[in-house]
């Protein structure tokens, strides 16, 4: 089969750092372009109350303290013995504990203290509508189990979603403010964890609502704990800047909730405002943790900043180093590998950028045979190339690099999806008639393969008919 070749545009004069630009933003997955100039009142500042450190929430020892001052005896009680059982790391058998008292006259800060229970301690999420608790295991707070499987089987004790949420809105509605409060702290980690293993997508939207609206007001009363700072961290970044975010995260920090993913963003923050130094030192420390955890993926983030902070310092040896670090890490890090590209066009012309490309094309493609899963994985790396090489320059190299020697590639399921997706960057380019022409390559090229396409040519090439 003959294949188009790859066309090369002639040569600018373009500035290098447009081939970077947005890489940081999209490695980080922040959206400066959609914040607000002014954050909401009671924002700027983190909260100066104590309300309790991480270790202490493990056994609910803030919930306690509060409770002794506002609830009957038998309440208390029942909430002192299950934090007796947290210590002993019994979860189930604390949840079970406070279960016979959730009839009685104290049921509001009894439902408080299972939904702190389920959300701290929690392992396994079925289907986004119960929580399994197991004794003698606690749940990551940032990384849960989930099952959508209908295989799995819900037992009597599992903790239902619907009705925590439930019990919850009844304790927020409470004429004591100590029980509000506390209600409001329960259901923003309960809406949490529920917006990240949600029953179906309106399930997902209703409990962002919450939790947006329970972490604002919390904040606005310098009511948030260190988890929850640690979340609200996360929405002042995304809706104002770092530096608004940053705060919360030093409160989330000193109340213990010190996880690498709380330093990472810290160095995020450094380097979106210039603290090139803090920003390197974060990052390292973030590496190094990560490192320890097994997490490659996340270490390979950190390395990547901290090879944006060599680039930023002129030094392109040290950032390829950090670069090309975050590759070996996670051989799908395309702001990694584009960040590298676009050292090799500063050095050597865009020929050398798409040789980088086109030289990481078996790592993105997948090594050894395809099957539909495996070819899924291999499209969606390619995808996330494409979608992350969102300026024209960029998306010419890129096309550029699918193109190149793609007659020297074996498999058929591997050249249609290269195929498919130069054929969506000829659209971006405005190339219609060649987009048409890669797109029928595609078609033809997965065709050939026994495995089920991951993409859907037919549907690509119709609506380009359709759009003239």
């Amino acid at each position: 089969m003959n294949a188009s070749p790859a066309r090369r545009s002639p040569r600018r004069s373009r500035p290098a750092a447009g081939l970077l630009a947005g890489l940081v933003a999209l490695a980080l997955g922040l959206a400066p372009a959609c914040k607000r100039s002014v954050p909401p009142a009671g924002a700027a500042q983190a909260s100066a109350v104590a309300m309790g450190s991480w270790s202490q929430w493990q056994d609910l020892e803030p919930l306690l303290t509060v409770a002794r001052d506002h609830a009957d005896e038998r309440t208390v009680g029942a909430i002192e013995e299950a934090s007796a059982l947290l210590r002993e790391r019994k979860a189930a058998s604390a949840d079970k504990l406070l279960s016979q008292a959730a009839d009685s006259a104290g049921r509001h800060w009894i439902a408080v203290a299972r939904a702190d229970v389920a959300s701290l301690w929690f392992t396994l999420c079925i289907r986004g509508v119960a929580w399994r608790l197991e004794d003698g295991a606690q749940g990551s707070p940032t990384d849960r189990e989930v099952d959508y499987s209908e295989e799995r089987r819900i037992k009597p004790e599992d903790v239902s979603v619907e009705a925590t949420l439930t019990n919850l809105d009844a304790a927020v509605g409470s004429e004591i403010e100590a029980l509000q409060v506390q209600a409001r702290i329960a259901r923003a980690r309960v809406a949490a964890y529920t917006e990240r293993c949600p029953a179906n997508e309106d399930v997902a939207a209703l409990a962002r609502r919450i939790l947006d609206a329970d972490l604002a007001t919390l904040a606005a009363e310098g009511h948030l704990t260190p988890d929850l700072a640690y979340l609200w961290a996360g929405v002042q970044m995304s809706r104002f800047s770092g530096s608004a975010a940053r705060p919360f995260l030093l409160q989330a920090r000193e109340g213990g909730f010190d996880l690498p993913a709380v330093t990472y963003m810290l160095a995020v923050i450094a380097l979106e405002t210039g603290d090139l130094d803090r920003a390197d030192l974060l990052a390292a420390e973030a590496v190094v943790a990560y490192a320890n955890d097994g997490d490659r993926a996340q270490e390979a983030q950190g390395l990547f900043i901290r090879g944006e902070v060599a680039r930023q310092r002129n030094d392109p040896k040290a950032a390829r180093q950090h670069f090309e670090a975050a590759l070996q890490r996670m051989p799908a890090h395309i702001p990694a590998l584009l960040a590298i590209a676009g050292l090799e066009y500063e050095a050597r012309g865009e020929d050398a950028a798409i040789q980088t490309i086109h030289d990481a094309l078996p790592s993105l493609l997948l090594e050894g045979e395809l099957d539909e899963q495996r070819a899924r994985e291999a499209a969606g790396n390619v995808e996330a190339l494409v979608i992350v090489a969102d300026s024209p320059f960029l998306s010419q190299v890129c096309r550029d690099a699918l193109l190149l020697d793609i007659d020297d590639e074996d498999d058929p399921l591997r050249r249609g999806i290269r195929y498919f997706y130069v054929a969506t960057l000829d659209v971006r380019l405005r190339e219609y008639e060649i987009a048409q022409g890669h797109g029928v390559l595609a078609r033809d090229e997965l065709e050939q393969s026994e495995v089920r396409p991951p993409v859907d040519v037919q549907l690509f090439l119709d609506r380009l008919a359709e759009s003239g």
